[in-house]
């Protein structure tokens, strides 16, 4: 992760109101930072706690699945990274990897460490809000929602 980003100019700027919200989720909003790169700031505990983990898992993981994070605040609040378009239909997934099922998907070899080594969620990971596209590839953009933090954060008992 790069230490040479600048986020007091980039607070100012998303005060001033510069950086445009691609959407927002229980504990996050994602700003467009215009130059390749996105913010998820982190609105209450739960986006604390998803920026961190976040954060851990693209420094741990050296595959090309992930969207990889470039920054993030010592405080877990502020987390940058890289930018990918949207996929709007799952089926651009599972056609790009040569399968016909998620189930398929996630038995591939590309993903089937992904569950087990990160405690993810496979039922979060097929859906298309969660994948964007990069250089040419789907890739997961939102990978913070691990079974801790679901049953931290989430669960009613």
């Amino acid at each position: 992760m790069s230490s040479a980003i600048d986020l007091s100019k980039i607070l100012n700027n998303l005060f001033d109101g510069a950086y445009p919200a691609l959407g927002s989720g229980s504990g996050r909003k994602v700003y467009d930072l215009g130059d390749g790169t996105v913010l998820k700031a982190a609105k209450n505990k739960k986006g604390y706690a998803q920026n961190q983990v976040e954060a851990i898992i693209s420094e741990m993981d050296d595959s090309d699945v992930f969207a990889k994070v470039l920054f993030i605040s010592p405080d877990n609040r502020f987390l940058i990274m890289e930018k990918a378009e949207p996929v709007t239909d799952f089926s651009y997934v599972r056609n790009f990897f040569h399968v016909k099922s998620n189930k398929e998907l996630f038995q591939s070899n590309n993903f089937s460490y992904i569950p087990y080594k990160y405690n993810l969620l496979v039922t979060d990971l097929c859906r298309p809000v969660n994948w964007g596209i990069l250089h040419n590839r789907p890739v997961i953009i939102d990978y913070g929602f691990t079974g801790r933090i679901r049953r931290k954060y989430y669960s009613i008992f």
